[in-house]
C-alpha cells in the first residue's frame, strides 16, 4: 500500500515483476560499492515498475530493484518529487517557471539548479563548436508556430559563478530542452538512490532518455535502441545495449516533428542558420550522465556524420550511433563493446493463421491515448493490446503498460508466463513522444514470428486502473488486399483508438 501521507500526485502504483533474483551486483566503480553496501549478497530482490503520463510533457517510466515494496515506493516518491521540483525551475513550457522569469529579465540571480544547467549548456556550446546552443529559444518558438525565423547568436551571455548571476543580452531567449531533461533524470536517479538503503538498482526513463544505476532486472540493465523514424512503442529495437551505470539519450525524427509551410520537418534546429536538420534522422548517445548524453545527442544530430563520430571518439566515456537520412548507420569506435550479445526476447508459438499473405509492406497501426483523469488518487492504468482470429484464438500480444498480474488481462498473463523467459529489455531509447499518446504496430506475424494470412482479425484494447475504472474496446478489422481504417470511440480509461491497415508510413 502506498502511504496515504504522500501528496496525491505521488501516489502511483508500483507493479511487481513476475521474476525474482538473488542479488548479483554487476555495477562498476563506486556504484558497485554502494550497491553492495545497500543489499546483502544473498538478499532476495524484486523489480518494481512505475509508469505515468504527462510528466515533463511526455511519460515517465521508473524501475526500482529493491528488497521490499516499501523501499521501492520511497525511491519512486523521491524521484517523482525531484522531477516536479525541477520542472518548476527548468521548464520552458511554463509561464511560472524560473527559466521563464530569467527569459523576461536582462540580469538575474538564479537558483543553483538553473545555474548548473545554463553552465552545462554554455560548456557544450563551446565544446561542440556551436552545434549545441541553448540561446536559440526565439527561433525554436517561431518554428513551433510554423514559421521560419532568421537567426543570429549573440555572444554576450555572462554567467557569474560566484553570485550565480546571469546576464542575458537582448535577442537571447534560453531554450534548455536539449539538456534539462537529462539533468532532471540525473537528479531524480540520485534522489531515488538516497531514499532508501535497501535500493539495489534504479532506472529513470523520461520520454525515451534514461539513466541506469546498480543492479538491473536479472542482474543487468539492457536497453533497446529504436530504429530511426519508428514511432510504434512495441517495435523491436535495432540493437540492445548493456547500460549498467550509464545514461542513454536519443534525438531524432518522430512524433515531435513540426509542419512548416505544409512540409513536415525535424524539431531539431541547426543553430548556425536556424533551420531544421536534414542529413541525420536520429542519434543515440550513451554517457555516464544523462545531461551529457542529452546535449551530445542534440549536437550530433546537427553535425555532419564524420564530425559527430569524431566528437564521440574524443569524448571520454561517450559512444554514439548515428542514423543517416539515407538509411546508413555509423557507430563510434567503442559502440560495439556495449552491445548485448545475448538472445533477445522470444515468443512462444501459439498459432499460425492460414490464407494468402499480406501485401508487401502492409501493417496494422494502432494509435491510442491514455487520458489524464483529474482525481486525487489517480494511478496510471494497466493496459494491453492483443489480436485474435475469427475462432477467438490468440494470435499476437502487441503491447502492454504495467506489469502487475492482478490488474491485467488473463491472456497478457499467459504471454508474460510463456513469452518472456529470456533476458529482458528494461527500456528502449527513442524520440520523445507527446504525453498520453501511444502507438503500436502489427507486422502480420504471430507470437513466434511466423506470417499470418489475410482474413478478419479482432483488435482488443483493455485498460484497468487500480482503485479506478475498467475500459475494454474491440473491433474487427478486415486484413486483405485493400487498405482499411477503423475508429473506436474512447471510454473512461481510454481515449479514442484508431486502427489503420495499409502501407507502412
Amino acid at each position: 500500500m502506498v502511504p496515504a501521507k504522500w501528496p496525491a500526485p505521488l501516489r502511483r502504483s508500483l507493479s511487481l515483476e513476475c521474476s525474482m533474483s538473488t542479488s548479483r551486483i554487476l555495477a562498476v566503480g563506486l556504484g558497485a560499492a554502494a550497491a553492495l553496501a545497500a543489499v546483502p549478497a544473498q538478499a532476495e530482490v524484486r523489480t518494481w515498475r512505475m509508469h505515468d503520463d504527462h510528466v515533463l510533457g511526455t511519460s515517465l517510466d521508473l524501475a526500482v530493484v529493491a528488497s521490499s515494496q516499501a523501499s521501492a515506493e520511497m525511491a519512486a516518491a523521491a524521484a517523482r518529487a525531484e522531477i516536479d521540483r525541477l520542472d518548476a525551475i527548468l521548464s520552458g513550457w511554463r509561464d511560472d517557471s524560473e527559466l521563464a522569469a530569467l527569459n523576461g529579465a536582462r540580469q538575474r540571480v538564479v537558483s543553483p539548479d538553473l545555474f548548473a544547467v545554463l553552465h552545462a549548456a554554455e560548456t557544450w556550446r563551446e565544446r561542440t563548436g556551436g552545434a549545441f546552443d541553448a540561446r536559440i529559444g526565439a527561433t525554436t518558438a517561431a518554428l513551433r508556430r510554423g514559421e521560419m525565423a532568421a537567426h543570429a547568436t549573440p555572444a554576450a551571455v555572462t554567467l557569474d559563478a560566484a553570485t550565480r548571476t546571469v546576464t542575458r543580452p537582448e535577442g537571447v531567449t534560453f531554450d534548455l530542452d536539449g539538456v534539462a531533461k537529462g539533468y532532471v533524470i540525473d537528479k531524480a536517479l540520485e534522489a531515488a538512490r538516497a531514499a532508501s538503503p535497501d535500493v539495489a538498482g534504479v532506472m529513470v526513463d523520461i520520454g525515451g532518455d534514461l539513466r541506469c544505476w546498480g543492479q538491473g532486472p536479472g542482474g543487468a540493465w539492457r536497453v533497446g535502441v529504436a530504429e530511426a523514424c519508428e514511432t510504434a512503442d512495441n517495435a523491436a529495437p535495432v540493437t540492445v545495449l548493456n547500460a549498467d551505470d550509464r545514461a542513454v539519450a536519443y534525438s531524432g525524427r518522430g512524433l515531435r516533428d513540426l509542419t512548416v509551410d505544409g512540409r513536415v520537418v525535424s524539431a531539431t534546429l541547426n543553430p548556425a542558420d536556424g533551420r531544421p536538420v536534414e542529413e541525420t534522422h536520429a542519434v543515440c548517445v550513451t554517457a555516464a550522465k544523462a545531461a551529457d548524453a542529452d546535449a551530445l545527442a542534440t549536437a550530433m544530430g546537427v553535425m555532419d556524420v564524420d564530425a559527430a563520430i569524431a566528437l564521440a571518439d574524443r569524448t571520454p566515456g561517450v559512444e554514439a550511433l548515428v542514423f543517416r537520412a539515407n538509411g546508413d548507420r555509423r557507430a563510434s569506435a567503442g559502440w560495439q563493446r556495449l552491445v548485448d550479445t545475448r538472445d533477445g526476447p522470444r515468443a512462444q508459438l501459439i498459432r499460425v493463421a492460414d490464407g494468402p499473405v499480406w501485401p508487401k509492406g502492409f501493417e496494422v497501426a494502432v494509435a491510442y491515448e491514455v487520458p489524464k483523469i483529474a482525481v486525487g488518487n489517480y494511478r496510471a492504468p494497466y493496459l494491453a493490446i492483443w489480436v485474435t482470429d475469427e475462432n477467438k484464438q490468440l494470435v499476437r500480444v502487441l503491447t502492454m503498460l504495467g506489469d502487475n498480474a492482478k490488474w491485467i488481462p488473463d491472456n497478457y498473463v499467459f504471454w508474460r508466463r510463456y513469452g518472456r523467459k529470456t533476458p529482458e529489455v528494461a527500456s528502449t531509447a527513442r524520440p520523445t513522444r507527446a504525453p498520453g499518446k501511444y502507438s503500436a504496430s502489427w507486422d502480420g506475424r504471430d507470437q513466434a514470428g511466423k506470417p499470418v494470412g489475410q482474413g478478419t482479425y479482432t483488435i482488443h484494447v483493455e485498460a484497468v486502473r487500480e482503485h479506478g475504472g475498467h475500459s475494454y474496446v474491440s473491433s474487427d478489422l478486415v486484413v486483405g488486399a485493400a487498405a482499411a481504417n477503423v475508429s473506436i470511440p474512447g471510454k473512461e480509461e481510454l481515449g479514442g483508438v484508431v486502427l489503420r491497415y495499409g502501407k507502412k508510413k
